[in-house]
């Protein structure tokens, strides 16, 4: 498992989005197909966005994704600098955020990879995703994405109707 803080994470996806959640903010059975129960329709997704228990995005397509997870609220020249924004909100129960593929959720596992896993603390946070089209133009070609966690006291509330696009 991997620190919270400067930290860069490289994940390699067959589905079309990243999605992030914390063990214990979400009941399902090993091998259930979390995919097609809870997360396959526009509205499905934005009522547990609304929630904060499992958040994603829409990459575009497949790719190899390099996410950089940082602490706080970026600052303007780094808002300036990556194109695409959009923010989220995470509860974190049981110290640790886990970081998959949306395919993944179709055969759900308590398992994880520790290379896509954070330990942070418990509680309410404001995720902020930035990302630019990568130098070859191709989305998903080693595509830089930054995570921006801030604790903050309690849920927020968002008004997503959708899947958030970050392309």
């Amino acid at each position: 498992m991997n620190t919270y803080g400067e930290l860069q994470l490289n994940i390699s996806t067959d589905g079309p989005g990243i999605v992030l959640y914390s063990d214990k903010a979400i009941k399902c059975s090993e091998g259930e197909d979390f995919f097609s129960k809870e997360f396959n329709t526009p509205e499905k997704v934005a009522e547990h966005l609304k929630k904060g228990d499992i958040i994603g995005f829409n990459t575009g397509g497949p790719g190899q994704f390099v996410l950089k997870i940082r602490e706080g609220y970026p600052s303007e020249q780094t808002i300036s600098d990556y194109l695409t924004a959009i923010r989220l909100a995470l509860e974190v129960i049981g110290g640790k955020v886990n970081i998959i593929d949306v395919y993944w959720l179709s055969e759900w596992s308590d398992e994880v990879p520790d290379e896509q896993t954070v330990a942070m603390e418990d509680g309410f946070y404001y995720v902020t995703v930035l990302t630019k089209k990568p130098s070859s133009g191709i989305y998903g070609d080693n595509q830089e994405i930054l995570l921006y966690f801030k604790l903050i006291e309690e849920m927020p509330i968002l008004t997503w109707t959708g899947i958030p696009q970050l392309f």
